[in-house]
């Protein structure tokens, strides 16, 4: 299981709404001050969308293209 703390300088952190679809990525470090070190699944909970879904929304990893 990886944890908030152990994903990679590349790799960003986001969630999708269930009821919308919408897409969102975070700044990790303020989510890791709020929320400390959690495992990705624990995010789930606190992950709350704009259009008021609060449940099942989903956590996101994506990448940063490291090419130059």
């Amino acid at each position: 299981m990886e944890t908030l703390n152990g994903l990679q300088q590349w790799e960003i952190l986001g969630g999708q709404c269930a009821q919308c679809g919408r897409v969102a990525w975070l700044d990790k470090k303020a989510v890791s001050r709020k929320l400390g070190n959690q495992y990705l699944l624990n995010l789930r909970g606190n992950l709350n969308c704009e259009c008021g879904k609060k449940k099942g929304n989903d956590v996101l990893v994506g990448y940063l293209d490291r090419t130059i």
